[in-house]
């Protein structure tokens, strides 16, 4: 362990918090994994007013009028802000209540996935992001996940991360129907069992509007499991001491 981690963990006997967590985001390009950290941060008051005051300002913005474009807090290169993109891993601390968290923002760009790899080889968990609007939903009942999707959750495995987090993100693009979230997590889930993962969770929310990643929202009452956060702090991690 490093002297932050001896440091954090320390604190965390004192204060009968539950362990410090690492975990990273995962998933394919453009999925969402910048915007649901931002807004991690963002509604569990993890980040400072001249902080937020930058990205409001940024000439950088994705979103339209008004709206805080949340994936800045995490999208630190100018390379990246440029073109819109995670290139390299974006290391963010913040902490609740209940826990102490470092969050890895990992690339979802093809070329990248060896930063990924390096984001993901110390983490306690994955939280991979499925873009709800990129999955191909047939007819016939078949669903296909992209290839990253099943790219990252191989390296998960392989990395024997113990937690996987499903995402399903932008289920306001969907009007928040149930049945497409049930036929993503069942092919999902259909995809894990081959590779032999066993911790996984599935939610569904949109990290733009804030649905289920902190607060619990109204836009999904058939929903009645955590909250993201609620499932971070729940976790339980190895301690190698």
């Amino acid at each position: 362990m490093n002297a932050m981690t001896d440091k954090l963990n320390h604190n965390d006997d004192q204060s009968g918090q539950a362990g410090l967590l690492r975990f990273i985001t995962a998933g394919s390009v453009d999925d969402g994994k910048s915007t649901l950290i931002g807004r991690l941060l963002f509604d569990s008051k993890g980040i400072f007013a001249d902080q937020l005051a930058a990205v409001s300002r940024s000439k950088h913005k994705r979103t339209v009028g008004d709206t805080i474009d949340l994936s800045l807090l995490t999208d630190g290169l100018e390379a990246e802000r440029e073109q819109g993109i995670t290139i390299d891993v974006a290391y963010r601390y913040f902490a609740t209540p209940k826990r102490k968290f470092i969050i890895a923002d990992t690339p979802g760009h093809e070329q990248y996935t060896r930063n990924m790899v390096t984001g993901a080889s110390t983490a306690d968990a994955v939280i991979i992001l499925v873009d709800v609007s990129k999955v191909k939903l047939g007819d016939d009942g078949s669903v296909e996940l992209l290839v990253q999707t099943k790219r990252h959750s191989t390296i998960a495995k392989l990395l024997q991360i113990e937690h996987v987090i499903v995402a399903v993100n932008k289920m306001d693009l969907v009007n928040y129907d149930r049945t497409v979230y049930d036929r993503i997590v069942a092919e999902y889930t259909r995809f894990a069992n081959t590779l032999g993962l066993k911790d996984i969770t599935a939610i569904p929310l949109s990290a733009l509007a804030g649905d289920n990643v902190v607060e619990q929202g109204d836009n999904m009452p058939w929903y009645e499991g955590p909250t993201l956060i609620e499932l971070l702090e729940s976790l339980s991690v190895y301690d190698e001491t």
